[in-house]
């Protein structure tokens, strides 16, 4: 069922749970990447979708929806991790990062993957935030490392090194676990 903005900015309150069932699960995901905490999650979901129906009527196009959506809920998580000023940026130094991906084997079994990818995000969840929210932002929500320094107010080079120490660390985390077949093939090799 399509999402219609007009009933939306009319307070249609069926239009805006069609929006919010349509997206919800996403924006939550991103949310517990960025944040590591379900509570922090949810509050931060809360605080999106409450956002996203403010601001709606200023949304010029509509083909832009999704991604004027994922770019309050990313903003949301960072505002909230700004409140609590944990973070601590490092920044770029001379010690190199070693991870070695050449001798994976091919996932073939589904069911396998599928635990592969529970344990990542797991993984994920163990991270320092610093570490966290640079690998969510650049591996999962695609932004780069440009766009991730500017909003977090970080020099783009401490954003790569943030997330190539945030894979070594998960590439550590998941070697721990001797059944994990891929660690991270499926994270940007390139950065």
């Amino acid at each position: 069922m399509a999402v219609e903005i007009k009933k939306i900015v009319q307070g249609d309150q069926d239009a805006f749970r069609i929006l919010y069932n349509q997206y919800n699960v996403a924006m939550y995901n991103t949310c517990l990447r960025m944040l590591g905490h379900e509570e922090d999650a949810t509050d931060a979901l809360q605080e999106t979708f409450i956002k996203v129906f403010q601001n709606i009527g200023k949304l010029e196009n509509e083909a832009l929806l999704a991604a004027w959506i994922k770019r309050i809920c990313v903003n949301t998580c960072l505002q909230i991790l700004e409140k609590k000023k944990k973070i601590r940026w490092e920044d770029i130094d001379h010690s190199p990062v070693l991870l070695n991906l050449n001798d994976e084997s091919e996932i073939v079994d589904e069911e396998a993957h599928e635990l592969n990818m529970r344990r990542l995000q797991e993984a994920i969840l163990q991270l320092p935030e610093k570490y966290r929210v640079v690998l969510t932002m650049y591996a999962v929500e695609d932004y780069s490392h440009e766009e991730i320094g500017k909003s977090l107010g970080i020099a783009t080079a401490t954003s790569r090194s943030q997330y190539m120490r945030a894979k070594q660390k998960l590439y550590e985390l998941l070697k721990k676990n001797e059944n994990y077949v891929r660690p991270l093939e499926i994270l940007h090799p390139g950065a």
